[in-house]
């Protein structure tokens, strides 16, 4: 007032009651609620503090009994019927936040990693593999060595980088066939001369494993040199790549001040909890064996305590790849070979019609865009502690669930939703 402010409240003496009356009245509902705000508070606190579903599903049990619990709560308005029950909808709204919630950055562990070094991703000539160089060409690293298996891909795939905005200077293809010893080893030599020589801020931070090719076929007829091969391509591919360039990946992750290295390999569907689709052996076999390298060889970087993360990107149908039509001409190739062992078309008559079924479904699918995949690995990179496997699409993440379903539930699902039919139990 000295300085010529006018004193409202004299003009109006009701807003001044009015204020009054609505902090008492707040004061007693905080008086009479405190517990349960204290609840929520800790609750929503210590979910924060994992990424981990599991815990923050145990956050939630002991909130709800501790509401339960406190005077007002449901269990204690029996012995106290003039108490307030806590509404439903409270306990809705708080297992919503307690899962939606994001972890505190305040702890290290939880800080996201930097855009810096060099990142090596295989099967870069289509599908999931052209498409996460295409990604990472638009981030901040600052070399992608994209490993092709055709040379002709290398062009090809520039003139991709650019048309998308990316920065094709930073795209450097590499010849590689990922089932050959001397091709993996050559592809390696290459990245830590270009390293030496471009000097980049950090070494190569992070191997992408997007290679990979899948057979279809019935079990007792499948020939084992395809057996062979899908293996080689799908885990053993990955496991030479994994070899030959981990010796960068340490380096890199070594430095005083250095962002944490990755491994990253493409699964399939929801992973080991998968149920095994029929005609599928060759290709479940190799993802499933995949997956087991990775998650054993992830504890053993912690057990090390080497700054190096391994982890699987699991997809469902992913659209566009060149798995469809190219899948397409390995079954025929596939039906030659069984006819040339058996002497007969045995196995194309018993089982010929069950491909097609399967081969039509796939068709069906709407599938997820190959772009998402590679944003998924674009998280994986970015991510402080990233999880063992990421799922990619609606049908990767229910795939799990319907694995952890009783057996005869699981495979009358698969069936039923895959072929039609159920056939004989």
């Amino acid at each position: 007032q000295s300085f010529g402010a006018r004193d409202t409240s004299r003009d109006n003496p009701r807003s001044s009651l009015g204020a009054m009356i609505d902090t008492a009245d707040a004061l007693a509902w905080l008086d009479q609620h405190h517990l349960t705000c204290d609840v929520i508070a800790v609750s929503l606190l210590l979910a924060t503090f994992y990424r981990n579903w599991l815990w923050r599903v145990v956050v939630i049990g002991m909130a709800h009994a501790a509401l339960y619990c406190l005077p007002g709560g449901s269990t204690a308005s029996y012995l106290f019927p003039t108490m307030s029950v806590v509404p439903h909808f409270v306990h809705v709204a708080l297992t919503i936040a307690i899962f939606i919630i994001p972890p505190l950055r305040l702890f290290p562990i939880f800080r996201e990693q930097p855009e810096t070094g060099c990142v090596f991703v295989t099967g870069a000539d289509s599908g999931m593999g052209e498409a996460t160089v295409l990604l990472f060409s638009k981030l901040g690293y600052e070399v992608i060595y994209a490993g092709c298996f055709l040379e002709a891909s290398f062009d090809a795939l520039k003139t991709k980088v650019r048309s998308a905005g990316g920065d094709a200077t930073k795209v450097v293809p590499v010849k590689l066939d990922v089932t050959s010893d001397d091709s993996v080893a050559a592809a390696a030599a290459s990245v830590k001369a270009d390293i030496a020589a471009r000097k980049p801020s950090t070494g190569l931070v992070g191997v992408i494993n997007c290679a990979g090719m899948g057979f279809n076929g019935p079990a007792e007829f499948f020939p084992m040199e395809m057996y062979q091969r899908q293996m080689d391509v799908n885990f053993f591919g990955y496991v030479r790549v994994t070899q030959q360039f981990m010796p960068l990946i340490r380096d890199a992750t070594s430095k005083p001040g250095a962002r944490r290295g990755r491994c990253v390999y493409i699964g399939t569907g929801g992973g080991i909890l998968s149920p095994g689709p029929p005609l599928l052996t060759a290709y479940m076999a190799s993802k499933w064996a995949i997956e087991a390298f990775c998650r054993s060889m992830r504890v053993e970087m912690q057990l090390r305590e080497l700054p190096i993360d391994c982890c699987m990107v699991n997809p469902g149908f992913v659209k566009p790849t060149m798995l469809m039509s190219e899948g397409l001409k390995l079954n025929a190739k596939m039906w030659d070979a069984c006819a040339k062992k058996l002497g007969t078309n045995q196995a194309q008559s018993e089982y010929g019609g069950l491909l097609e079924k399967f081969i039509q479904y796939s068709a069906q699918q709407p599938g997820t865009h190959v772009s998402e995949v590679a944003k998924a690995m674009a998280k994986v990179m970015g991510a402080s502690r990233p999880y063992s496997s990421y799922k990619v699409g609606p049908d990767s993440a229910a795939a799990p669930i319907v694995g952890s379903l009783p057996v005869t539930v699981s495979e009358w699902i698969v069936k039923k939703s895959m072929y039609g039919t159920v056939g004989e139990v």
